[in-house]
């Protein structure tokens, strides 16, 4: 909901706190001004009253492109600028997409061990093999050309690797030929999501 800053009245009674509810479809830009204006985005945002936290915070409505309903950005902090918080917010996402891949496909929680000690090296390396592994594969690709990172795609890459240069070994089959290297290709894009 809107905060009332307007003039309250004299007299008994409770003072005004609130000033409509928000539509986020058409946001009031007297309010809440626009603090940023880029390529196919704009963010208003202002102090306004969160009726499920009770209290009043700072929100930050991204508008992305054509789409009517915004990205709302919530921060308890009223005095910190609305673009650092949507930069915090951006960061944040970064570090729960690693523990989410460490988690997956390195084996965050796979640990038996109970020293503190131990704990602390298996996070580590879970968390470095993730951060390696995308490390990697950004570094393979032109800068121009990057985008999204998968560990599961890069996962299913080398074991299709594996899988196939034991094959090619075992029935013979030498990289000489171009009809077995374009076979070869193939096989290492089995599978995967963006081959």
């Amino acid at each position: 909901m809107y905060v009332y800053k307007g003039k309250q009245k004299t007299g008994r009674g409770r003072k005004k706190l609130y000033d409509g509810k928000i539509d986020t479809t058409k946001i009031d830009k007297r309010r809440l001004p626009c603090c940023c204006s880029d390529e196919g985005m704009e963010v208003y945002a202002g102090v306004v009253y969160c009726v499920l936290l009770k209290r009043t915070v700072l929100a930050a409505f991204v508008y992305y492109g054509d789409r009517p309903k915004p990205e709302i950005i919530v921060c308890t902090d009223t005095e910190m600028e609305a673009m650092k918080m949507c930069k915090y917010y951006g960061l944040r996402f970064q570090v729960e997409f690693l523990i989410r891949d460490a988690q997956q496909h390195a084996g965050l929680e796979d640990c038996m061990a109970r020293d503190e000690e131990k704990l602390h090296t298996h996070f580590n390396i879970a968390m470095t093999v993730v951060s390696i592994a995308k490390a990697a594969y950004h570094l393979s690709v032109p800068k121009e050309q990057r985008g999204s990172f998968s560990m599961a795609d890069i996962k299913m890459k080398y074991m299709n690797r594996l899988i196939t240069k034991r094959i090619f070994l075992n029935l013979g089959l030498y990289m000489s030929c171009r009809k077995i290297k374009r076979i070869y290709n193939l096989c290492l894009n089995f599978g995967r999501l963006r081959a």
